[in-house]
């Protein structure tokens, strides 16, 4: 730019000296003032330029003088950054050597708690082994001693054991061929027992009956049993016929809460339940029959014309 500038200088300069050495003509002098004239159009365009280059440079030496003093805070945040970086590669460096030396650690001790694990591992199939040995141990202990109390009289066993104890037994035992056969005839007697303890039923009795006969063994309370459930319907009907006479005698005579009539009655309701006790002296061996019978006595002593034929439905 300074160039330009200084070439048009020199251009006016030697414009200068050839007027004061040359006698121009008119046509040339307004040729030259037009010259001078563009001349002086571009010197002033170019003087703007300048200007407006110049304010344009200090702005931007501004901006650069603005950014450089944004880099200088920068580096500044940067070198503090970099020492704290350095302090923390430096404890990193102490922390990695106490993480490698935790690891080693940590690898011995699963080594140890790998040898204890084997260890605990034997220790508890030898126990469990041992453990095993000694119930079977027990099995056979229990099995023997169960099998020597088995071995005892039919009634006498009848007489120490009970239901339960022979299903817990079979249980124990399972399918011991020395034992099965006593355990099955027991389960049959106290099942054929226990119906005499529940309402007379028909089909359960004659099942019952045939499966005592089934049972081959020398027993008194065996054969006492059998005549027991063979007679329950006997016992039963009786019982119920007994009931039915009482029932006559409430519609024949009736106590009306007087005391001497209500003891008078209640004798006669004595006689009649005497005779079936009489005739069927064994009806306590039926604890269903023995209950009604008992029924029967306290109502009726406490009001000889209370109405116990709705007992007679226990005895359908």
């Amino acid at each position: 730019m300074i160039k330009k500038i200084l070439i048009i200088v020199r251009i006016l300069y030697f414009s200068a000296n050839a007027y004061s050495q040359v006698i121009l003509t008119l046509q040339e002098y307004d040729n030259l003032n037009s010259e001078k004239a563009a001349l002086k159009k571009k010197f002033d365009s170019l003087n703007l330029k300048l200007t407006t280059d110049e304010t344009n440079s200090k702005e931007q030496v501004v901006k650069f003088q603005k950014l450089i003093s944004d880099l200088c805070d920068t580096i500044k945040t940067l070198r503090t950054d970099l020492s704290k970086l350095k302090e923390f590669k430096k404890k990193k460096k102490t922390l990695d050597a106490q993480i490698i030396q935790k690891n080693h650690s940590i690898d011995s001790l699963r080594i140890t708690i790998n040898i204890k694990d084997e260890e605990i591992f034997k220790a508890k199939h030898n126990g469990e082994q041992k453990a095993q040995e000694e119930k079977e141990n027990g099995k056979k202990e229990i099995l023997s001693s169960i099998v020597r109390m088995y071995q005892k009289p039919f009634d006498e066993l009848i007489k120490s054991i009970t239901k339960e104890s022979v299903a817990r037994d079979m249980q124990l035992v399972g399918n011991n061929p020395e034992l099965k056969p006593v355990l099955n005839d027991l389960q049959i007697y106290f099942n054929a027992l226990e119906l005499l303890s529940e309402k007379f039923d028909s089909v359960q009795n004659k099942n019952a009956q045939m499966q005592l006969r089934q049972i081959k063994r020398q027993s008194k309370l065996l054969n006492a049993l059998k005549d027991y459930v063979g007679s329950y319907q006997n016992y039963n009907t009786a019982l119920k016929e007994t009931i039915i006479k009482l029932d006559s005698l409430d519609n024949r005579k009736s106590a009306n809460s007087d005391f001497i009539i209500q003891k008078l009655k209640f004798n006669e309701i004595v006689t009649i339940l005497t005779d079936y006790i009489y005739n069927y002296y064994d009806y306590a061996k039926y604890p269903y029959l023995s209950d009604i019978m008992l029924e029967i006595i306290k109502r009726k002593q406490l009001n000889a014309d209370d109405d116990v034929t709705n007992l007679l439905i226990k005895l359908q």
